[in-house]
């Protein structure tokens, strides 16, 4: 990774579970923006059929890709070890733990509400 990347990472948390995925997703979606990888990770941008545009895509998503593993816990990590693409892994952690936070959001605010 380049200086720019590793000095925007410094206060991003590592993903542990359900109960930080809100600010991770937040944090991460926020750096792959701003580093110009997140369409390659939400999948809008897919990979290419041109040969000539292949290699670019190929880097950005391991760009993108390195940007999740490196802020996962190595328990989160066990979701994603099939994963051959970012657009893959952020699908997978999305269907894991975005039904868990939402339903955990809502716990706590009949709790305190």
């Amino acid at each position: 990774m380049d200086q720019l990347t590793s000095a925007t990472t410094v206060g991003i948390v590592k993903l542990e579970g359900a109960k930080n995925w809100n600010v991770w997703k937040f944090q991460v979606g926020v750096l792959m923006r701003g580093l110009g990888v997140f369409e390659i990770a939400d999948g809008t941008r897919v990979k290419p059929e041109a040969e000539a545009d292949l290699s670019a895509w190929l880097k950005e998503d391991s760009k993108a890709q390195s940007l999740i593993v490196t802020r996962l816990s190595e328990s989160v990590m066990l979701h994603v070890l099939t994963c051959t693409s970012a657009a893959e892994m952020w699908r997978k952690l999305h269907s894991v733990y975005e039904q868990k936070s939402d339903t955990s959001i809502h716990m706590v605010q009949q709790q305190f509400f």
